[in-house]
């Protein structure tokens, strides 16, 4: 069947038509091969490039780059045809014939062939030089800033993210883009349970301010992720009509300050606990006494138990210092010292420094007869200890005790009046010879 008369002029009018619409557009339309050589070229690559299309079929983008652009776009580049994916807004810097800069920017959609192979791109660039290199020092900013910066959309998929954010996650920057916040970060459950929270936060916030109001800032935190500490300060982003469309993080590393912090803290707790001890034994002082025996006294009045305390007292600890010297005498007590808090094993129960040569034991919630077995314990592990004390009558390093007990009552004793007892119990054991226990019952009405 003949073709119908003026179909041939038709369609060579409808591609010259094309053709001058591609060479007429404000934009430049190509077409690479997988290799990424030009093999087609608008007329408009004259205007941007400076150079006629013929001069640029069969080369590269990147033959007409600076080198270290070429190199930046090239890996840039590489990643995406690695992935055969679509692209857009790649800024790139390209030098004219002349020496002069154009910049562009470059979206592209990847080619197959019938075998479902990439065999090339085709794309446009726009000549944006009026702000391109703003836009190139910008990126170049985000991109160098020492603080790690990443921006995710509403499912938590990374959108874009600089070297300090790769290099704390571990990957290349442009390997990022795609993938899962909480892929690129196992482990850190926290952080993604937060960022979902930050979602709806921002929700609640653009209904309420309304999309004029496009400045969200959300509560910056802390968190912990592969033994570092972090501090995050997220931002929401906005589409067009206001609504929430993902946010952008920012990251600084705190470890050292935390760790500073934490090195302070515990700086704080040594000298609240060193306020708290003896210097000499490292039992507890004489203020902590105090005030552990003003709790336990009113504890055994509220729930009527029974206190005991005991006060100990090293055997003719003058005659060992004068015969020794002051530095064993240190020692002396020491040992000592150690020998009674190992055989005071409660949690409750508290031995302490009281001055001297003399210690005091708290038991709360003891009796007379248990308080005396806790004593004659005590008294008979210092003596084990077979310290050499030539002016005693064992040869040996010996102590007194002295206990007493008070049970519930309507009024409870003060804490000098139960220490007096038990000093007054523990002078009747140094009277009756040393080296034993004597108790007593303070008398509450």
């Amino acid at each position: 069947m003949p073709e119908p008369a003026g179909r041939l002029p038709a369609f060579q009018d409808d591609l010259a038509h094309l053709r001058d619409l591609l060479d007429h557009n404000s934009d430049w339309i190509w077409e690479v091969d997988a290799q990424g050589r030009y093999t087609y070229c608008s007329a408009m690559v004259t205007d941007m490039l400076g150079r006629p299309p013929g001069d640029v079929l069969g080369k590269t983008p990147f033959d007409f780059m600076p080198p270290a652009e070429a190199a930046r776009v090239g890996q840039l580049f590489g990643a995406i045809a690695a992935a055969a994916r679509p692209f857009s807004g790649l800024v790139n810097r390209n030098q004219r014939p002349d020496g002069s800069i154009v910049v562009l920017e470059t979206s592209g959609i990847p080619l197959f062939d019938a075998q479902g192979q990439l065999r090339g791109y085709r794309g446009i660039d726009r000549d944006i030089s009026a702000l391109g290199e703003r836009v190139l020092q910008l990126e170049t900013v985000y991109d160098t800033v020492p603080i790690a910066l990443c921006t995710v959309d509403r499912q938590g998929v990374i959108a874009m993210a600089n070297r300090a954010m790769a290099t704390l996650l571990g990957q290349p920057a442009d390997q990022l883009p795609g993938q899962r916040i909480d892929t690129v970060m196992p482990g850190a459950v926290e952080q993604a349970r937060r960022l979902e929270n930050d979602f709806v936060l921002a929700d609640a916030l653009a209904n309420a301010r309304g999309p004029a109001e496009a400045d969200l800032t959300l509560p910056s935190h802390e968190f912990e992720w592969k033994g570092r500490w972090f501090y995050a300060t997220p931002h929401v982003l906005r589409d067009a009509i206001g609504a929430v469309a993902g946010m952008s993080m920012a990251w600084m590393d705190i470890t050292d300050r935390k760790q500073a912090e934490q090195q302070r803290a515990e700086a704080h707790r040594r000298l609240q606990e060193y306020a708290r001890q003896d210097y000499l034994t490292g039992l507890y002082n004489r203020r902590v006494l105090d005030e552990h025996l003003e709790r336990e006294i009113a504890r055994t009045r509220r729930d009527a138990q029974t206190l005991s305390v005991c006060m100990v007292d090293v055997d003719h600890f003058k005659a060992y210092n004068d015969h020794l010297g002051h530095l064993e005498g240190d020692v002396c007590l020491r040992a000592v010292a150690q020998a009674l808090a190992r055989h005071v094993v409660r949690p409750a129960d508290l031995v302490s420094r009281y001055g001297g040569e003399e210690f005091v034991i708290v038991l709360p919630d003891t009796d007379e007869k248990g308080a005396e077995r806790v004593a004659e314990r005590l008294r008979a592990a210092v003596e084990s200890l077979a310290l050499p004390h030539a002016a005693a009558p064992l040869g040996v390093v010996t102590v007194s005790v002295g206990l007493v007990s008070c049970g519930p009552s309507r009024t409870a004793p003060a804490v000098p009046d139960l220490l007096r007892a038990a000093d007054q119990a523990l002078y009747r054991a140094k009277h009756a010879g040393r080296n034993r226990v004597s108790a007593g019952r303070y008398a509450i009405v």
